[in-house]
């Protein structure tokens, strides 16, 4: 069995002023002071578990997280760009909140999320889309590595989109994003081809 732990990065200044952020990587997408401590917080929680490799994307806020775990953990990060967030097209860097009030119709009513299909209306990635890039991941992966734990670092909707590629689900804005730091579970079975979503959105907690 092939097991997958994701790790959606700290908090940025960018989720703090409600930016897009999407595949933008300037200093408004690096992680604030909480976002470090979250960094670390999470890295902690993780100690005891033993992994055989830990891959990023290369967005600077995923390598900030991820460098944060490789403290604690010995491993030598690896990143891979069909790790990276969503394209949010001309979105990227647009205020969320403006955004919003603009294209209400746009965005779900109760999570606040971007409908499925609207990124790409504007330039962007859809879910499908996001789903292409990381399953070819995914499937190097459990070939290459059947055996193997694997912490990835990545990004709110690429991990959710990933997740419910793992349930089969179709695109909906019913399960919303998971939270920074939080870890997702998956697994997939190099045998048959199974795939589980075993965690979602778990919140590191130390006592």
């Amino acid at each position: 069995m092939t097991t997958f732990d994701w790790v959606r990065h700290g908090q940025t200044q960018a989720n703090v002023d409600q930016v897009m952020q999407g595949q933008l990587d300037s200093a408004v997408t690096h992680l604030t002071v909480t976002g470090l401590q979250q960094a670390e917080r999470v890295a902690q929680w993780l100690r005891g578990r033993s992994y055989d490799q830990i891959v990023s994307s290369p967005l600077h806020r995923a390598r900030q997280t991820t460098a944060a775990l490789t403290e604690v953990l010995p491993l030598t990060p690896q990143f891979d760009d069909r790790l990276m967030e969503a394209a949010y097209g001309e979105w990227t860097g647009e205020n969320f909140v403006g955004l919003r009030e603009q294209r209400p119709q746009d965005f779900d009513a109760v999570t606040g999320e971007a409908l499925p299909d609207v990124l790409s209306t504007v330039g962007g990635e859809s879910y499908l889309a996001i789903q292409r890039r990381v399953g070819q991941w995914l499937a190097e992966e459990v070939v290459d590595h059947p055996n193997d734990h694997i912490l990835v670092v990545s990004h709110g909707l690429t991990i959710k989109a990933t997740a419910l590629l793992m349930l089969g689900a179709p695109a909906t804005t019913a399960l919303p994003e998971p939270a920074n730091t939080s870890v997702t579970q998956m697994m997939i079975d190099p045998a048959t081809g199974q795939r589980y979503l075993t965690a979602y959105g778990v919140t590191p907690k130390l006592i």
